[in-house]
């Protein structure tokens, strides 16, 4: 065996050592099969969906056309949009934004 060859079986086995010695973690994340198209947003935020009323009070409890509006409006400013659903009946929202300059 050639001394190049040694080398990298030893360091093979020591880095095979260190990892068997420390628990790893491995996270994934489904990406969509084709680039998100950049939108005109600067920053992600997240909250709970509501429409606050002109006398400043906010409706939490939303039709599906609303929902869909606010999905497609932010849609077309770059976002992507998780919702989640909450067992006080309310709508949590996640909004990541895809900028055109990262």
């Amino acid at each position: 065996m050639s001394r190049t060859m040694r080398v990298a079986v030893f360091t093979l086995a020591v880095v095979a050592a260190a990892v068997a010695g420390q628990p790893q973690t491995v996270s994934v994340t489904e990406l969509p099969p084709e680039a998100i198209p950049a939108g005109t947003c600067t920053t992600s935020s997240s909250g709970y969906l509501g429409i606050v009323g002109k006398d400043k009070s906010e409706r939490t409890k939303l039709t599906d056309q609303e929902i869909g509006e606010y999905v497609r409006k932010r849609l077309a400013e770059g976002y992507s949009v998780a919702l989640y659903p909450q067992a006080s009946g309310k709508m949590f929202t996640v909004q990541t934004c895809h900028p055109a300059k990262p």
